[in-house]
């Protein structure tokens, strides 16, 4: 198939992904030029051997034309992806003085505890009052008056203080790269405002069709949390149908997690589906007369498009509508069209229109799930024979979620780090009320009337809390879930390789396919125990970088001592704490307050003092700025803590020492003095206040 030219667009597809890789690892403006001139030269040689083609008889030569057109499209992706990298604009904001940015909100505004975020997209740079057409976009953090609050929306026009400072990296190992995230946004930038800072110029200055979107869905989710009793039911019926997850509650989305269940809560690729499958087969009469057929396509693509429409446009959706899109009218003009092609045709202009979509999870889970649909589910659907039908189609919807885990959970694992035990007993349970949830709350906002409202309220209330108490219980099983799974991106990549190798060996039954099978088992096992092996043998001190508190982890031999005055509640300890430890394969976890007293053959730990093996911290916090010593104290590192007055002249009279570290529980005018004595001082010192954490290998 992949020879014979069936799949022209998956043959393109591979050049058009490296090349956005290519352009996304080497992005500068230096290569972005010599991509270009590239690009212009593939051309150039490309039309010339069109033209030559029969001159020349470089039909004799198949390789060259098809190696061209490879070229052209590898450095066509890295001019593209730099292109649209915005920040190589010679027009990008943070190239201009500004005094004040107009900005325009792109995105619902968010709103958590007192803290409104939003994307804008910059339009004018105002300096000394001149204004310059800029480009670019920034993330605001808005803190609202929590007594005259004011509302923002999509499309509105604001002037904004020219302050920003770029977002920063995860200064935690393990901790999630929200600058990676928004970098794939062509997010750079970010700006703290308060209410009272920022100017509203304009109203619905945005995209006219998102803002109708976006207030259509608005007030069919007003609708739903008019007629369901139970509110966190209303949440869910606005998550699972409309994509509107403000309101969902922690509890509910952990279940959802920890089962298997969570994509049911992202409105994508399963919702249109969901829709294209019942309007598929209630027009299924049309599709036996040709011009009819083209009518039913024209129906079935108007209302995925409409359903987009209601759910705010979301970028999952819209992938998810442009994929189907592509397949139905390429099954409608011809049925013998390969379905991996059109896949390919969908991704390939996806991929043309935002080259950035490649890096974003959504995509990636999207097209491999579809993949895994379309080719693992009737392989495995047919390895039984079932003749009841019910059986058979709880059978065949198990070979579905089996089919669709199977595709995505190497890249489940890889980005979100836990495996859900019970994800084809959750999906068998839970598809049919959701399925059912997702028919009668299409049909409930639609409903003009009230007298049937109520009533159809009430049925969609009820299911949404069955569905719950069906996860809640579930989660509840023992080992529900399988967290802290961390693997690096080599043995990610093993684990396809391997699925791969399985696939092609039950499929050919060749020696050839179970060697391959076998070496890569082998060189995952080896990859594993290698990793089992080193993380039993680190030895590790972190210092964590966190923005009001103190936190370090002691590790040694496969377990972990945590000092820390976080409470163990504390989200801070979810996503800046125990991702360093988990990815180490840390599972014992022995927690300690600063103040405790603690001794073993491992560490000694009192109150301002520690000792990891031979390794000594000293900390230093207001009660030592009175002491006095009779000789000078000898530390390897001096943990400065809770704003001591103490200045470093005089802590080094009084102290020996290799190091200053200065924790995020000091004040920021005490760290820059304290910065600046280091320097003239020539003392070696490191903040861990909005700087990466300081991790000290001891098994050197």
């Amino acid at each position: 198939m992949f020879f014979k030219g069936e799949i022209p667009f998956v043959r393109l597809l591979v050049p058009l992904m490296f090349g956005i890789a290519a352009g996304n690892f080497f992005a500068s403006p230096e290569v972005f030029y010599l991509a270009k001139f590239c690009s212009v030269l593939s051309v150039c040689v490309l039309i010339f051997l069109i033209i030559g083609y029969k001159k020349y008889s470089l039909f004799r030569i198949k390789w060259i034309l098809g190696i061209s057109v490879h070229v052209f499209i590898f450095m066509t992706a890295i001019s593209l992806t730099l292109r649209h990298s915005e920040k190589f604009d010679p027009d990008y904001f943070t190239k201009f003085k500004s005094q004040a940015l107009v900005v325009i909100i792109t995105t619902e505004p968010q709103l958590s505890g007192d803290i409104l975020r939003f994307e804008t997209l910059v339009k004018q740079a105002i300096f000394n009052s001149k204004s310059t057409i800029v480009t670019g976009k920034l993330l605001i953090a808005l803190k609202a008056d929590t007594l005259r609050p004011i509302l923002f929306n999509y499309g509105d026009q604001l002037m904004i203080p020219g302050v920003y400072n770029e977002v920063d990296p995860p200064f935690n190992p393990g901790e999630f790269n929200f600058k990676k995230y928004l970098r794939n946004k062509q997010i750079y930038q970010q700006s703290f405002i308060n209410q009272n800072q920022i100017r509203r110029l304009e109203e619905n200055a945005g995209n006219d069709i998102i803002a109708f979107s976006l207030n259509l869905r608005k007030k069919l989710v007003a609708k739903f949390y008019t007629y369901l009793a139970d509110k966190e039911a209303a949440a869910m019926a606005s998550t699972l149908i409309l994509g509107y997850r403000a309101n969902l509650s922690k509890e509910i989305i952990s279940a959802y997690s920890k089962t298997g269940t969570l994509h049911i809560l992202s409105v994508s690729g399963m919702h249109v589906g969901i829709v294209f499958i019942v309007l598929n087969f209630m027009l299924k009469p049309l599709r036996k007369n040709r011009r009819l057929r083209f009518l039913s396509a024209f129906i079935i693509i108007s209302f995925i498009w409409f359903y987009a429409l209601i759910t705010g446009l979301s970028p999952s959706v819209l992938r998810a509508a442009v994929m189907l899109s592509f397949v139905i009218l390429g099954k409608t003009f011809n049925k013998n069209l390969n379905t991996y092609n059109l896949l390919a045709i969908s991704a390939f202009f996806l991929l043309l229109y935002n080259p950035f979509n490649l890096f974003d999870v959504g995509f990636q889970l999207s097209y491999l799930a579809v993949i895994g649909l379309v080719f693992l589910h009737p392989k495995i659907y047919h390895l039984l024979y079932i003749k009841n039908k019910m059986l058979d189609c709880a059978w065949s919807y198990s070979a579905l979620s089996v089919a669709a885990q199977l595709a995505t959970f190497p890249i489940s694992i890889y980005y979100f780090h836990q495996f859900p035990v019970y994800f084809l007993l959750s999906n068998l349970f839970v598809v049919l009320p959701v399925t059912l949830i997702m028919y009668l709350g299409i049909t409930f906002l639609f409903i003009p009337w009230s007298a049937f409202l109520e009533p159809a309220g009430d049925m969609l209330n009820a299911l949404i809390i069955y569905t719950n108490k069906v996860l809640y219980y579930m989660e509840a099983l023992p080992f529900s879930s399988i967290g802290g799974i961390w693997i690096t991106t080599s043995q990610y990549i093993l684990i396809y390789l391997i699925i791969a190798c399985i696939i092609w060996a039950a499929l050919s039954a060749t020696k050839k396919a179970v060697y391959f099978c076998l070496g890569s088992i082998f060189l995952f096992a080896i990859s594993i125990s290698h990793r089992i092996v080193r993380n039993n043998q680190n030895q590790e001190l972190i210092f964590y970088s966190l923005r009001k508190n103190v936190a370090l982890a002691y590790i040694n031999n496969g377990k972990a001592y945590l000092i820390s005055d976080l409470s163990n509640d504390d989200k801070t300890i979810s996503f800046s704490i125990k991702p360093a430890l988990e990815s180490r394969g840390i599972s014992q976890i022995k927690n300690l307050r600063p103040a405790d007293s603690f001794s073993n053959q491992e560490l000694q730990v009192s109150t301002n003092y520690m000792q990891f093996g031979n390794f000594k911290v000293f900390k230093w916090d207001q009660q030592m700025d009175n002491q006095v010593f009779t000789r000078k104290l000898k530390s390897d590192i001096i943990l400065l803590s809770g704003n001591p007055k103490i200045s470093l002249s005089t802590l080094k009279d009084q102290t020996k020492f290799s190091m200053i570290l200065i924790d995020a529980t000091n004040f920021d005018y005490r760290i820059k003095q304290w910065k600046a004595e280091a320097a003239r001082l020539k003392i070696p010192v490191r903040v861990l206040k909005k700087n990466p954490a300081y991790v000290l290998n001891m098994d050197r």
